[in-house]
């Protein structure tokens, strides 16, 4: 058999629909993200699930807790899965930065990995943390395991160009949906993409 790992992004936040940046500004689903929750734990009823790992943050933790009502296994929430931190953008959208942060702004488009937000992580700091914990996950688990991760958008594409072997800079490549779910099989340290993105 292979172990399974089930890759799903927390339901809509308020910031979501306001499209401003935020990584470990904690913040509740809202009606929205509350429905889309509900439709994964429908979904993954008749999945069977070993475990259930989270990022520690409430968008994640209440998703992954309504898709576990029925199922009680044990649920494991971990700050290395926690989103980018953006620092002193947290809560801001993209045109407020670039209006007063200019000079940030810019160093980051000159080098988005390597540049650390102000209070926040650089993309590289971030990308070794998913990658370093998803790598250990990865083998310290059972070989036969079925795993679901509920994490954010940013980590998820992180743990596919990790995955998929396409490395950091594919980063923007991947970008997955609420709603959505990716499957990753791995068998004797070989993996195999089984989905993407893949639409309830």
């Amino acid at each position: 058999m292979d172990m399974k790992l089930y890759l799903v992004r927390h339901g809509e936040t308020q910031m979501n629909v306001d499209k401003l940046y935020y990584g470990w500004t904690d913040c509740p689903l809202n009606e929205n993200g509350e429905r889309q929750a509900e439709k994964l734990k429908e979904f993954f009823k008749t999945v069977p699930l070993d475990k259930i790992i989270c990022s520690s943050l409430l968008r994640a933790s209440s998703t992954a807790e309504k898709i576990n009502e029925g199922k009680n296994i044990p649920i494991f929430k971990e700050d290395d899965f926690r989103e980018l931190h953006f620092g002193a953008w947290e809560g801001k959208d993209f045109c407020h930065i670039k209006e007063n942060y200019p000079e940030q702004y810019r160093q980051w488009a000159k080098d988005w990995q390597g540049f650390a937000i102000p209070e926040g992580e650089a993309f590289s700091e971030f990308y070794e943390r998913v990658t370093n914990r998803l790598q250990q996950l990865i083998s310290e688990e059972d070989e036969n395991s079925s795993i679901l991760l509920v994490t954010h958008n940013g980590v998820m594409s992180a743990m596919l160009c990790y995955l998929t072997g396409a490395g950091p800079g594919s980063f923007w490549r991947f970008n997955s949906s609420q709603e959505a779910y990716s499957l990753v099989s791995i068998r004797r340290g070989n993996i195999v993409i089984e989905k993407i993105n893949s639409t309830l």
